[in-house]
Protein backbone atom coordinates (compact mmCIF):
# COMPACT_ATOMS: atom_id res chain seq x y z
CA UNK A 1 0.00 0.00 0.00
CA UNK A 2 1.75 3.32 -0.88
CA UNK A 3 2.16 5.99 1.87
CA UNK A 4 -0.50 8.42 2.67
CA UNK A 5 -0.08 12.20 2.11
CA UNK A 6 0.41 12.21 5.77
CA UNK A 7 3.02 9.73 6.17
CA UNK A 8 4.91 11.73 3.22
CA UNK A 9 4.62 14.71 5.18
CA UNK A 10 6.17 12.73 8.40
CA UNK A 11 9.19 11.57 6.36
CA UNK A 12 9.88 14.37 4.65
CA UNK A 13 9.74 16.43 8.07
CA UNK A 14 12.35 13.77 9.32
CA UNK A 15 14.78 14.39 6.67
CA UNK A 16 14.51 18.32 5.77
CA UNK A 17 17.59 19.33 6.82
CA UNK A 18 16.87 23.33 6.57
CA UNK A 19 14.91 22.57 9.56
CA UNK A 20 15.26 19.86 11.49
CA UNK A 21 18.55 19.88 12.49
CA UNK A 22 19.54 19.65 15.91
CA UNK A 23 22.38 22.13 17.94
CA UNK A 24 24.42 19.19 17.65
CA UNK A 25 23.90 18.20 13.91
CA UNK A 26 24.74 21.85 13.07
CA UNK A 27 28.25 21.41 15.07
CA UNK A 28 28.92 18.14 13.12
CA UNK A 29 28.26 19.47 10.51
CA UNK A 30 30.60 22.80 10.36
CA UNK A 31 33.69 20.56 11.94
CA UNK A 32 33.10 17.90 8.84
CA UNK A 33 33.50 20.81 6.63
CA UNK A 34 36.51 22.72 8.04
CA UNK A 35 38.34 18.93 8.30
CA UNK A 36 36.83 18.24 4.89
CA UNK A 37 35.44 21.24 3.12
CA UNK A 38 35.42 19.07 -0.17
CA UNK A 39 34.03 16.03 1.17
CA UNK A 40 32.26 16.65 3.97
CA UNK A 41 28.55 15.46 2.79
CA UNK A 42 26.84 12.83 4.86
CA UNK A 43 25.40 9.56 2.87
CA UNK A 44 22.95 8.89 5.15
CA UNK A 45 21.20 12.69 5.20
CA UNK A 46 21.14 12.69 0.91
CA UNK A 47 19.90 8.70 1.30
CA UNK A 48 16.77 9.64 3.76
CA UNK A 49 16.21 12.90 1.44
CA UNK A 50 16.05 10.34 -1.97
CA UNK A 51 14.08 8.46 -0.19
CA UNK A 52 11.56 10.96 0.86
CA UNK A 53 11.37 12.48 -2.54
CA UNK A 54 10.68 8.94 -3.97
CA UNK A 55 7.22 8.75 -1.37
CA UNK A 56 6.06 12.23 -1.29
CA UNK A 57 3.21 13.55 -3.53
CA UNK A 58 3.04 17.07 -2.25
CA UNK A 59 4.55 18.82 -5.41
CA UNK A 60 5.80 21.93 -2.62
CA UNK A 61 6.98 19.19 -0.17
CA UNK A 62 9.33 17.83 -3.00
CA UNK A 63 10.42 20.83 -4.24
CA UNK A 64 11.79 21.64 -0.08
CA UNK A 65 13.10 18.10 -0.28
CA UNK A 66 14.98 18.82 -3.50
CA UNK A 67 16.28 21.92 -2.92
CA UNK A 68 17.52 20.01 0.40
CA UNK A 69 19.19 17.72 -1.53
CA UNK A 70 21.04 20.16 -3.48
CA UNK A 71 22.23 21.55 -0.84
CA UNK A 72 23.23 17.95 0.97
CA UNK A 73 25.36 17.31 -2.25
CA UNK A 74 27.34 20.25 -2.24
CA UNK A 75 27.66 22.03 1.16
CA UNK A 76 27.22 25.32 1.39
CA UNK A 77 29.84 26.46 4.08
CA UNK A 78 28.37 29.96 4.29
CA UNK A 79 24.97 27.76 5.86
CA UNK A 80 27.31 25.68 7.50
CA UNK A 81 28.75 28.46 9.71
CA UNK A 82 25.76 30.48 10.02
CA UNK A 83 23.87 27.25 11.78
CA UNK A 84 26.95 26.73 14.00
CA UNK A 85 27.17 30.25 15.10
CA UNK A 86 23.30 29.54 15.72
CA UNK A 87 23.29 26.38 17.76
CA UNK A 88 27.09 25.68 19.03
CA UNK A 89 27.04 27.62 22.26
CA UNK A 90 23.62 26.13 23.36
CA UNK A 91 25.30 22.32 22.84
CA UNK A 92 28.71 23.38 23.92
CA UNK A 93 27.48 24.83 27.54
CA UNK A 94 25.08 21.34 27.51
CA UNK A 95 27.91 19.00 26.83
CA UNK A 96 30.70 21.58 28.44
CA UNK A 97 32.71 21.72 25.76
CA UNK A 98 35.41 24.87 26.39
CA UNK A 99 36.21 26.52 23.84
CA UNK A 100 40.12 25.45 23.46
CA UNK A 101 38.79 21.86 22.28
CA UNK A 102 36.69 23.87 19.32
CA UNK A 103 40.14 25.81 19.01
CA UNK A 104 42.12 22.41 18.24
CA UNK A 105 39.33 21.35 15.55
CA UNK A 106 40.00 24.51 13.63
CA UNK A 107 37.38 26.61 14.74
CA UNK A 108 38.87 30.53 14.32
CA UNK A 109 38.31 32.70 17.56
CA UNK A 110 36.28 34.72 14.99
CA UNK A 111 34.07 32.39 14.48
CA UNK A 112 33.87 31.30 18.52
CA UNK A 113 33.61 34.97 19.46
CA UNK A 114 30.40 35.20 16.45
CA UNK A 115 28.48 31.89 18.48
CA UNK A 116 29.14 33.20 21.77
CA UNK A 117 31.26 30.69 23.04
CA UNK A 118 34.24 33.13 23.21
CA UNK A 119 34.33 36.44 24.71
CA UNK A 120 35.07 39.45 22.41
CA UNK A 121 38.73 40.27 23.09
CA UNK A 122 39.52 37.38 24.73
CA UNK A 123 41.31 34.10 22.94
CA UNK A 124 43.19 30.74 23.57
CA UNK A 125 47.36 32.49 24.34
CA UNK A 126 48.76 30.18 22.23
CA UNK A 127 46.79 31.27 19.11
CA UNK A 128 49.17 34.48 18.58
CA UNK A 129 48.81 33.16 14.56
CA UNK A 130 44.61 33.60 14.70
CA UNK A 131 45.23 37.37 13.04
CA UNK A 132 46.48 35.52 9.75
CA UNK A 133 43.94 33.06 9.90
CA UNK A 134 40.93 35.35 10.36
CA UNK A 135 42.41 38.59 8.21
CA UNK A 136 39.86 39.45 5.46
CA UNK A 137 40.68 37.79 2.38
CA UNK A 138 38.68 38.25 -0.74
CA UNK A 139 37.94 35.58 -3.08
CA UNK A 140 39.19 37.24 -6.41
CA UNK A 141 42.91 37.42 -3.88
CA UNK A 142 42.20 33.60 -3.53
CA UNK A 143 41.44 33.34 -7.16
CA UNK A 144 44.37 35.20 -8.31
CA UNK A 145 47.09 32.93 -5.96
CA UNK A 146 45.55 29.67 -6.92
CA UNK A 147 45.66 30.61 -10.58
CA UNK A 148 49.37 31.69 -10.19
CA UNK A 149 50.33 28.07 -8.56
CA UNK A 150 52.36 25.85 -10.52
CA UNK A 151 51.87 22.39 -8.35
CA UNK A 152 48.67 21.01 -7.14
CA UNK A 153 46.73 22.89 -3.85
CA UNK A 154 44.36 22.22 -1.30
CA UNK A 155 42.14 24.28 0.38
CA UNK A 156 44.11 24.26 3.84
CA UNK A 157 47.57 25.51 1.23
CA UNK A 158 45.05 28.60 0.33
CA UNK A 159 44.70 29.31 4.44
CA UNK A 160 48.03 28.69 5.27
CA UNK A 161 49.89 30.88 2.32
CA UNK A 162 47.14 34.01 2.71
CA UNK A 163 45.06 33.75 5.90
CA UNK A 164 41.28 34.05 6.00
CA UNK A 165 38.86 31.17 6.15
CA UNK A 166 38.43 27.69 4.30
CA UNK A 167 34.64 29.02 3.67
CA UNK A 168 35.99 31.22 1.68
CA UNK A 169 39.20 29.22 0.40
CA UNK A 170 36.54 26.53 -0.69
CA UNK A 171 34.32 28.97 -2.30
CA UNK A 172 37.02 30.63 -4.45
CA UNK A 173 38.27 27.48 -5.99
CA UNK A 174 34.86 26.04 -6.28
CA UNK A 175 34.36 29.38 -8.25
CA UNK A 176 37.16 28.49 -10.80
CA UNK A 177 36.49 25.00 -11.00
CA UNK A 178 33.16 26.07 -12.19
CA UNK A 179 34.55 28.62 -15.09
CA UNK A 180 36.49 25.92 -15.90
CA UNK A 181 39.92 27.82 -15.12
CA UNK A 182 41.21 25.23 -12.57
CA UNK A 183 40.96 21.24 -12.16
CA UNK A 184 39.58 19.11 -8.99
CA UNK A 185 41.80 16.35 -9.51
CA UNK A 186 40.75 14.17 -6.54
CA UNK A 187 42.75 13.10 -3.10
CA UNK A 188 45.97 12.01 -3.03
CA UNK A 189 45.77 7.91 -3.29
CA UNK A 190 48.72 7.87 -0.78
CA UNK A 191 47.67 10.20 1.92
CA UNK A 192 48.49 9.52 5.63
CA UNK A 193 46.91 10.51 8.73
CA UNK A 194 43.53 11.20 10.20
CA UNK A 195 40.68 11.79 8.66
CA UNK A 196 39.84 11.93 4.58
CA UNK A 197 42.36 12.86 1.72
CA UNK A 198 42.04 16.61 1.09
CA UNK A 199 40.66 17.44 -2.22
CA UNK A 200 43.18 18.32 -4.57
CA UNK A 201 43.50 21.21 -7.63
CA UNK A 202 45.45 22.00 -10.25
CA UNK A 203 45.15 25.06 -13.22
CA UNK A 204 43.09 23.37 -15.84
CA UNK A 205 45.08 22.07 -19.16
CA UNK A 206 43.60 24.20 -21.17
CA UNK A 207 44.35 27.35 -19.50
CA UNK A 208 47.87 26.59 -19.36
CA UNK A 209 47.63 26.13 -23.27
CA UNK A 210 46.61 29.34 -23.42
CA UNK A 211 49.51 30.45 -21.72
Amino acid sequence: MPPTPKASRNRAREADVGNAGSPEQSVRDYLNFLADPDGSTDPKRIAALEASIEVATDHIERLRLLAALEEARRPNGERLLANFVRDAKEWAEAESIPASAFTQLGVSDAELRQAGILKAGRGPAHRRSSDRTTRRVSVEDIKAWALDQPDTITIKDVTTALGGSLVTANKALQALVAEGSLSNIGPSADHRGPGRAPARFMVAKKRKAKA
